[in-house]
């Protein structure tokens, strides 16, 4: 796998985990939160929970993005521009309620943003990344059974 999309991937999820954990310690501050005072400092301490987190991460982020229907969207939006619902619905085929809810999955992985006073979504660097990869494996397995058809065809009657 190249190098440099392994580290894009965890490059962004890297960033996905900051912009959480200053929400989590946001929202901490505001409700006056005192059972998770330390959490950042003791995570950092501890390999095995930033094992288990990385892995949650990325794991989260995959699974957002594998089934049929959410690839399919964030190949739509493979790209900075923001895309309007309506225009999604219309190529996607899926009607507004369901392209909320598969949105919605994919906004919580961090590889969309719903800009929805816009009524817009865009992909994040993330979802671009992530898809490019997906978009390569799957072109990468389309070109090795090809090989593979080819072979068996020039030995086969």
């Amino acid at each position: 796998m190249n190098e440099h999309v392994v580290e894009a991937i965890a490059h962004e999820l890297a960033l996905r985990f900051r912009i959480l954990a200053r929400a989590l310690d946001r929202l901490d501050r505001l409700e006056g939160e005192r059972d998770f005072v330390g959490w950042l400092r003791r995570l950092a301490a501890d390999q095995d929970v930033l094992t288990e987190l990385s892995t949650t991460l990325v794991l989260h982020a995959l699974q957002a993005a594998v089934e049929e229907t959410p690839y399919r969207l964030l190949r739509l939006l493979d790209t900075d521009e923001a895309v309007s619902l309506a225009t999604l619905c219309e190529r996607s085929g899926l009607d507004r309620a369901s392209l909320y809810l598969w949105l919605g999955r994919l906004a919580h992985a961090g590889l969309v943003t719903l800009e929805l006073e816009a009524e817009s979504v865009r992909s994040t660097p993330l979802g671009r990344v992530l898809i490019s990869w997906l978009t390569a494996v799957i072109a990468e397995t389309r070109g090795r059974i090809t090989e593979w058809l080819t072979l068996i065809g020039s030995v086969t009657p």
